[in-house]
C-alpha cells in the first residue's frame, strides 16, 4: 500500500472513531435523560423530583368535608364548616407605597367597625408597623366565618388579592357542635386528634376520603390545577342520623346536674331507652370538676362496669321464679334484717317491720337478707344454675353498642379463683359482679318489652349527599328472656316497689311507674369505703303499656342522703314527667272541653311556630307590622295572635321567654358561644340586651320550667 493510500485509511479511521465517539456520547446522554425521566416518573429520585416540583408543579391534599351528625328530628348536632384566617404580606410585590398609604385609613376604619377590640388608630399603627418591618407573613385575624370573609373581600387592599393588596385567606375546617354541652361525650369530639363518642365510633364514615390535586405554577405566581390521571377528587364524609331526642337530652342532663349539685355527688348518668326498639333517646353523663362544676368527661353509662347493688335483685327474682323454686307469695324469715353467711354478716338497709316477708315484699322493701336467703337455699349446691341465668341474659358480654368501650363486664363463675362460699349470697344482691348501667337498662327494658331483649343503638340512619345509604333497624338479641308467667310476676313486683315499697316518692296520679331502687357500697381497691355509696333507680312507664325505660345512677353523694329512691328517683321523675306531659299518646283521652283550649306560645321562630299551630289546627294570624324572624304569641279569643319581634343583627336581643333551641340557632349564626342551665324557657341572660355582638363572645342562659 502506497503512502498516499495509508494516509487515506488513517484519515477514514479517525473520522469513524470521532463519529463513534460522538454517537456514544449522544447515546449515553439520551439514556441518562430517559433514566432520569423514569426515576422522576416513578418517584425514585426524590430529591430531584422535589426540587422540580417546588419550581414548577406541586401536589396538594384536598381535604374531604366531615359528615354531619343529626338528632332524630333532623336537628343538627355536629357539622364541619369552613373557617378562615386572614394573613397579610406587608411587602407584597404589587403593594406600592402610594397605594398602601392611600387605602390605609379606609381599611383601618372598616377593621375597627367589625373587630372593635382595636380602634381605627390602633389598626392603622399595626399595619404601618408591619409594612415598616417588611413582614411577609402576619396572621391578622383567626377563625373568621364565611359571611365576614365575604364582606371583607370588598374592602380596600383586601379586594386586590394576595399579590397586589397583600391580603389572603387560609381556609380550614372547623367542627361545630350546636347543642353545647348536651350529650357532649356521647356525640363526641376530637381529643388530641382522636375522636371519641359517636364521632369516634363512626369516624371512618364521617371523615370521608381526602383527594389529591396537582397544580402548575403560572406567571404571576398563580397556581392552576392540572388534569392528570393519578389525581383524585375528595369524597365527603357520610352523615349519621341519631336516635337522640334533643328535648329529652336537655331534660335528662339538667335533671341529673341538679341532683348531682344538690347532693355534691362525684358523678352520675341517666339513660332513656325506647322500649319497643332499644333506641337510646337520651344519654347524660356528668362528673364534678375541681371547680365544683359538672362536665362530661367519661361515658359512665357505657364505660363504668361496677357492682350495681339492688337493681340486680331483678335477676335473682327472675331466676327463683323461672326455675320454680319460689312464688311471689312464698315466705322467708329475714331475722329482723340481719344474718350471716359463712361468718360474714349481711344487713338490710332498713330494719323490716316484721320478721317474715314474702318474696314480693322482700323485693318491694329491697331486703338483702330475704333475697339472699332464698337464693342460697335453692342454689347453694348448684350455684352454676343461678349464674347461668345472668349468662343467658348476656351480662357477661360487653354490649355491641354504637359508642365503644374498652372496659368489660364480670359475672363470676366457680371456675374463677376469686369464687368463694360467700360469692353466691353477695352476687344475689348485686355485689361481686361488674355490670354497666347500659346492661342493667337492657334487662329492665326486656321485662317492659314482654321478654324481648333489644340491642341498644343510637344511630338510626346513614346518609350521603342527602340520600339514605343505610337504615338501621332494631335488633332482637333474645326473643324471650323468661316465661310469660315469670314476666307477669316481675312486673307486679316492680309496680309494688313504687306503690308501697322503697320508691313511693315516684308514685303519681298521672301514670304508673314500675322499677327497682338500688343502693350499693362502693369499693375502693379491695375494701368498701365507709360512707361511699352508689344510688340508682331502673324502671319503665307507663306500667300498663311501657314506652320508655330509664336508668339513673348517682355515685358518691356527700350530703348524707344516698338511697336510690331519694337520690336517683327524682332524676327519673323529672324525665318521665317531661315525656308524659309532652306526649299526647301517653295521656288518657280527656272529655271534650266546652270551649277550645288555646295554648301559651313562647317567643321564638315564626315559621316553626306557624308549622306547629297548623299541625294542631289552631287558628293564628299575624298582627300588623313587618314580618320578622321571631314572633311572640298572645291569645285572641280562640285563636293565636303573632306579634313581630324585632332583632338586630349587630346587638344582643332579649331572650327572655324564648326556648333554648331558637336562641341557640340565632346565637350560633352570629358566632356567639352559648352555655345554659335548667330547662323550659329562658328567664335571664348574662349579657345585657342591646350590647354589640362581638364574634366569639360567651353568653350564659338560665332556663326555668313553664
Amino acid at each position: 500500500m502506497s503512502k498516499q493510500e495509508n494516509v487515506k485509511v488513517n484519515t477514514r479511521r479517525a473520522i469513524l472513531l470521532r463519529a463513534y465517539l460522538v454517537f456514544g456520547i449522544v447515546l449515553v446522554f439520551g439514556i441518562s435523560v430517559l433514566v432520569t425521566a423514569a426515576k422522576l416518573q416513578l418517584g425514585s429520585d426524590k430529591e430531584f423530583s422535589k426540587a422540580l416540583q417546588q419550581k414548577n408543579t406541586r401536589v396538594i391534599e384536598v381535604k374531604a368535608i366531615r359528615g354531619n351528625i343529626y338528632a332524630a328530628d333532623g336537628s343538627l348536632l355536629a357539622t364541619s364548616v369552613p373557617r378562615y384566617d386572614l394573613v397579610f404580606d406587608a411587602y407584597a410585590d404589587g403593594l406600592t407605597p402610594e397605594y398602601f398609604k392611600s387605602r390605609l385609613d379606609s381599611l383601618s376604619k372598616l377593621m375597627a367597625g367589625t373587630f372593635p377590640e382595636k380602634d381605627a388608630a390602633v389598626w392603622k399603627a399595626y399595619f404601618a408597623n408591619l409594612r415598616n418591618k417588611k413582614i411577609r407573613y402576619a396572621m391578622v385575624m383567626k377563625d373568621l366565618g364565611y359571611d365576614v370573609v365575604k364582606q371583607m373581600k370588598t374592602w380596600p387592599m383586601i379586594n386586590q388579592g394576595k399579590f397586589k393588596g397583600g391580603f389572603w385567606y387560609e381556609e380550614r375546617g372547623k367542627r361545630l357542635y350546636f347543642m353545647g354541652d348536651l350529650a357532649r361525650r356521647t356525640i363526641g369530639y376530637s381529643r388530641e386528634g382522636v375522636y371519641v363518642g359517636l364521632e369516634g365510633a363512626f369516624d371512618s364514615m364521617l371523615r370521608g376520603s381526602d383527594g389529591r390535586r396537582m397544580e402548575q405554577r403560572m406567571p404571576g405566581n398563580i397556581w392552576r390545577p392540572l388534569n392528570v390521571g393519578n389525581m383524585k377528587d375528595p369524597i365527603n364524609g357520610y352523615d349519621i342520623v341519631t336516635t337522640l331526642d334533643v328535648n329529652l337530652q336537655d331534660v335528662a342532663q339538667n335533671a341529673l346536674q341538679r341532683v348531682l349539685t344538690e347532693n355534691e355527688a362525684d358523678h352520675g348518668c341517666a339513660v332513656v331507652m325506647e322500649v319497643s326498639t332499644g333506641a337510646i333517646k337520651a344519654m347524660a353523663n356528668l362528673k364534678r370538676s375541681k371547680e365544683g362544676n359538672y362536665v362530661e368527661v367519661l361515658n359512665y353509662a357505657v364505660d363504668e362496669f361496677e357492682e350495681p347493688g339492688s337493681t340486680f335483685k331483678l335477676v335473682s327474682a327472675m331466676a327463683l321464679l323461672e326455675d320454680g323454686y319460689a312464688k311471689p307469695s312464698d315466705s322467708v324469715d329475714v331475722q329482723g334484717g340481719e344474718t350471716k353467711f359463712y361468718g360474714e354478716p349481711m344487713k338490710d338497709a332498713t330494719k323490716p317491720n316484721k320478721r317474715i316477708l314474702t318474696l314480693q315484699e322482700s323485693f318491694e322493701k329491697s331486703s338483702n337478707v330475704g333475697i339472699s336467703k332464698l337464693v342460697v337455699k335453692h342454689y347453694s349446691k348448684q350455684p352454676e344454675k343461678f349464674v347461668n341465668h345472668a349468662l343467658r341474659l348476656g351480662l357477661n358480654i360487653k354490649p355491641d353498642f354504637d359508642v365503644r368501650t374498652a372496659s368489660n363486664p364480670l359475672i363470676k363463675t366457680k371456675k374463677l379463683r376469686t369464687w368463694s362460699n360467700t360469692t353466691l349470697p353477695w352476687m344475689s344482691i348485686g355485689y361481686e359482679t361488674k355490670i354497666s348501667p347500659l346492661q342493667m337498662l337492657m334487662i329492665y327494658n326486656a321485662v317492659a318489652n314482654g321478654g324481648k331483649l333489644m340491642k341498644p343503638y343510637m344511630v338510626n340512619e346513614i346518609r350521603h349527599e342527602g340520600k339514605t345509604i343505610q337504615k338501621i333497624n332494631p335488633v332482637v338479641l333474645n326473643e324471650k328472656i323468661c316465661s310469660d308467667q315469670t314476666l307477669g310476676a316481675l312486673k307486679t313486683m316492680m309496680e309494688g316497689v313504687v306503690d308501697h315499697g322503697t320508691a313511693t316518692n315516684l308514685k303519681n296520679d298521672n301514670y304508673q311507674v314500675a322499677g327497682k331502687t338500688g343502693t350499693a357500697k362502693i369499693a375502693k381497691g379491695r375494701k368498701y369505703e365507709e360512707g361511699s355509696y352508689k344510688a340508682s333507680f331502673a324502671g319503665y312507664f307507663p306500667a300498663s303499656n311501657p314506652k320508655y325505660t330509664i336508668i339513673v345512677v348517682i355515685n358518691e353523694p356527700r350530703k348524707g342522703v344516698y338511697y336510690g329512691a331519694s337520690v336517683a328517683g327524682p332524676v327519673f321523675k323529672d324525665i318521665a314527667d317531661k315525656i308524659y306531659s309532652s306526649s299526647l299518646k301517653l295521656q288518657p283521652v280527656a272529655a271534650k272541653a266546652a270551649d277550645p283550649q288555646v295554648p301559651t306560645i313562647l317567643k321564638g321562630d315564626f315559621r316553626k311556630t306557624k308549622t306547629v299551630l297548623n299541625a294542631l289546627n289552631i287558628s293564628s294570624s299575624q298582627d300588623s307590622g313587618k314580618q320578622t324572624e321571631w314572633i311572640e304569641g298572645h291569645k285572641k279569643g280562640f285563636a293565636i295572635g303573632l306579634k313581630p319581634v324585632a332583632a338586630s343583627d349587630s346587638k344582643f336581643p332579649d331572650f327572655r321567654g324564648v326556648g333554648l333551641r331558637d336562641a341557640m340557632l340565632w346565637l350560633e349564626k352570629h358566632n356567639v358561644v352559648v352555655s345554659s342551665e335548667g330547662y323550659g324557657r329562658i328567664v335571664s341572660q348574662s349579657i345585657t340586651v342591646g350590647t354589640t355582638i362581638i364574634p366569639g363572645t360567651k353568653i350564659h342562659l338560665k332556663l326555668e320550667p313553664f
